[in-house]
């Protein structure tokens, strides 16, 4: 290292904590694996969309979820929120790159039982029978995904649900100009083709007691979701002809007719309420206009949700507070009172609207329906000994994190039921965690995953246009025609537009690897680095204890020394350290191009995994 170099690495006075990259480090990095709650490899799928394979991009999909055809559609998907091309440009549009390889191979054109075989899931397809029996009271994704886990082990699975189609809010929470029913029913019948039993037009508590499955079955997984609308505590808000957010849509869902006005107030702003609006837009509404306590910004309903619903000419009221329902002398609804409000929020965060003086108002309509919030029906504890035990707090069953036990012993629960509204993939994450603690708990297993890996230079470098590729989402049907049928909104991608956008993955399984035997300390890497996520110090300003003293371990083990006998000068004379910012590196291997020793190198790690246990 020149001596000027050395002058400028002086100037950096503080210790760095680092970490050691290990197989666990390097998955990590994979963001938008890491943050999709079942661990579904995007990155995977969307290179093999690319070059083409799209039914191996479909087996990466489906591998950990059971539900992957309807994730392509609907998911909330986590994995974009985490994808470091968002901290370059816009992060990548996985989920609809996901429908595309579905939509190839998957179950939203038919039904079909290859997707079993594709699962990552512990088992296999024909397993021989352990004698155990289990019951999940609810046919939506936390409980279906139990009975596709533990069917695959060889237990037998009843299915007890209340409506005549399975799904749970897939099938009667979700518009059909969504999610098609037929994407969940395929799915399901998949699971259905294991082996699991759904008995239909069956409600726990009214035509079977908990306490009929307590004796039948040795485990039992509540799945029920949260079906009941939240009650609005206004005057005039009590009566029948209120409509309830989550039973209206229950009912289109499941393109049932329900007579509306002509003009609705939609009470609410997350994403149930612009259901709720969009399809009375779709069911003859002459004007809809949706009342929120929250500014645009505040709204808990998805950017798209809103701007699909302003398309469709929706007309959002912000920071107004519902005071009265207004009726006539023969009680029909004929306008809202509503209050407008400064703030939602008092000085420590707490909910308390501000009303703003002399600023309430009536807006004029015939229908109103309340999308504020869903709680649990908890009618079918009725006539079970054990209900006393079941712990309930606000309306949520106590659930444990990680392994769906509840406070009755046998009897587990996933889902919003036991954790609150979330989305539908951590909801079948849910249903993973729960299976494999009913199968720990029944016949002793202990699970785990073994990992192992191989890492391969990359050469040829990859041709940079992924960087100059331009963010793109499928296209919508134009509002003036969506809005009068139940037609799918978005379109699918072309065979060009999906090809193109799976090119914009940044490939996170791929990192520079630094060869210290190899390098000169020229700085060439951290010059030519277009993040600056680089940077050469001396191994004096590195945390020898940091990373669980590993740090100071290896420091010791590649140089024969004891560091803790050396002074800080000796150290600083020894040798440098180089420091990566995994979140602004973009794997454009700029770094090894120019190194003139190939001291740097593109390796990508290519991973398996196995259940063991």
């Amino acid at each position: 290292m020149s001596s000027s170099a050395d002058d400028i690495i002086d100037t950096y006075k503080e210790l760095y904590d680092v970490v050691i990259p290990d197989l666990d480090y390097y998955l990590r990095q994979i963001d938008c694996r890491d943050g999709c709650p079942v661990n579904t490899d995007p990155r995977g799928y969307m290179m093999a969309l690319h070059r083409g394979d799209y039914l191996e991009g479909y087996k990466i999909a489906r591998g950990p979820n059971p539900f992957a055809s309807i994730c392509g559609m609907i998911c909330g998907a986590p994995c974009e929120l985490s994808c470091r091309r968002d901290r370059v440009d816009k992060t990548l549009t996985i989920r609809a790159q996901k429908r595309f390889l579905d939509e190839w191979f998957g179950l939203s054109k038919e039904a079909h039982i290859r997707s079993l075989d594709y699962s990552y899931a512990r088992g296999t397809t024909s397993p021989k029978p352990n004698g155990l029996k289990i019951a999940c009271i609810g046919a939506g994704v936390a409980s279906m995904t139990v009975a596709h886990d533990l069917l695959r082990l060889g237990y037998a699975v009843d299915v007890f649900e209340m409506m005549r189609m399975p799904g749970g809010m897939l099938t009667y929470g979700v518009p059909n100009y969504r999610l098609k029913n037929t994407v969940a029913i395929n799915e399901i019948a998949a699971i259905e083709h294991l082996g699991a039993k759904i008995f239909y037009n069956t409600k726990i508590g009214r035509d079977i007691t908990m306490e009929d499955l307590d004796q039948k079955y040795d485990a039992i997984f509540i799945g029920i979701g949260l079906w009941k609308s939240r009650d609005l505590p206004i005057p005039g808000a009590d009566k029948p002809d209120i409509i309830r957010g989550i039973e209206y849509l229950r009912v289109r869902c499941a393109e049932q007719k329900w007579k509306i006005g002509k003009h609705i107030i939609v009470i609410g702003g997350g994403n149930v309420a612009y259901d709720v609006a969009r399809t009375s837009v779709r069911n003859n509404a002459e004007s809809v206009t949706m009342v929120c306590l929250e500014t645009r910004d505040e709204q808990t309903a998805d950017e798209f949700e809103i701007e699909d619903g302003i398309e469709e000419g929706i007309k959002i009221h912000n920071r107004l507070m519902p005071k009265e329902v207004i009726r006539d002398e023969k009680g029909n609804i004929t306008g809202l009172r509503v209050q407008e409000i400064a703030k939602l929020f008092d000085y420590q965060g707490r909910f308390k609207p501000e009303p703003i003086e002399n600023a309430e108002y009536i807006i004029p309509c015939d229908s109103i329906a309340l999308a504020i919030g869903q709680g649990m029906d908890s009618s079918f504890l009725r006539g079970w000994s054990k209900k006393d035990l079941l712990e309930i707090d606000r309306g949520i069953i106590k659930t444990e994190q990680g392994t769906g036990r509840t406070t009755v012993p046998g009897v587990y629960c996933g889902g919003d039921a036991g954790f609150g509204p979330a989305l539908f993939i951590t909801a079948i994450r849910h249903g993973q965690e729960a299976a494999r603690a009913i199968d720990s708990d029944l016949r002793g297993t202990q699970p785990y995953r073994e990992m192992s890996a191989e890492f391969t230079e990359v050469s040829p470098m990859r041709d940079k246009t992924y960087l100059r590729t331009k963010w793109k989402l499928p296209t919508n049907q134009p509002p003036k025609q969506r809005i009068h049928n139940e037609n799918m909104v978005e379109n699918n991608y072309t065979v060009d537009e999906a090809h193109e956008q799976s090119n914009r993955c940044l490939q996170c399984h791929v990192s520079p690897v630094f060869n210290g035997e190899l390098c000169i300390k020229c700085n060439g890497c951290v010059d030519v680095c277009p993040t600056n996520c680089l940077k050469l110090i001396p191994i004096n300003k590195v945390n020898m204890d940091c990373a669980e003293g590993n740090m100071r371990t290896a420091v010791d083990n590649f140089y024969g020394v004891d560091s803790y006998e050396m002074s800080d000068d000796e150290l600083h004379a020894m040798g440098s350290a180089m420091l990566k910012d995994e979140d602004l590196c973009i794997r454009c291997g700029l770094c090894a191009e120019k190194c003139p020793t190939q001291a740097v190198t593109m390796d990508a790690m290519n991973y398996t995994f196995r259940w063991i246990g």
